[in-house]
């Protein structure tokens, strides 16, 4: 067995919704991940695995315990419950990173979605002034 194989994995799915993490302290606080593994559900990126110790220390730290104040009742009950964690053998297609810690994350927020504005219920036909150079041209196919 070898040393990367003793050690229990969290998914960061797992970090989001179980423990309280944001993808922003994820990325900020334990970087790239440890290892990368197929998304059993379709054609999506890949999903993370972090070793529990390198979560449990960041997790001990002063930015995580801030984070962690501001969580509401809501989010902070999750905190009290058992977090999966998975043993390197029983995931499929396992892959290991070599040095996580050299690997340069950037984070890109996610852009606010647009909304197209409503056009308006009752729109009043254009009427052509004399002189003035149509926009479109009707094309008569009979």
């Amino acid at each position: 067995m070898s040393a990367r194989s003793a050690h229990r994995l969290i998914s960061a799915s797992d970090l989001k919704r179980q423990r309280g993490w944001t993808e922003t302290l994820v990325d900020a606080l334990l970087g790239a991940p440890d290892a990368l593994c197929p998304n059993p559900h379709g054609f999506r990126s890949p999903m993370r695995w972090f070793r529990a110790d390198r979560v449990l220390d960041a997790e001990a730290g002063e930015a995580f315990r801030r984070r962690l104040d501001r969580l509401g009742p809501h989010h902070a009950w999750r905190r009290g419950l058992p977090t999966r964690t998975w043993s390197p053998d029983e995931l499929e297609h396992l892959e290991w990173l070599e040095d996580p810690a050299r690997i340069a994350l950037f984070h890109a927020p996610r852009r606010p979605r647009m909304r197209r504005p409503r056009r308006a219920a009752a729109v009043a036909p254009v009427v052509p002034t004399a002189g003035a150079v149509p926009r479109f041209e009707v094309l008569r196919l009979f």
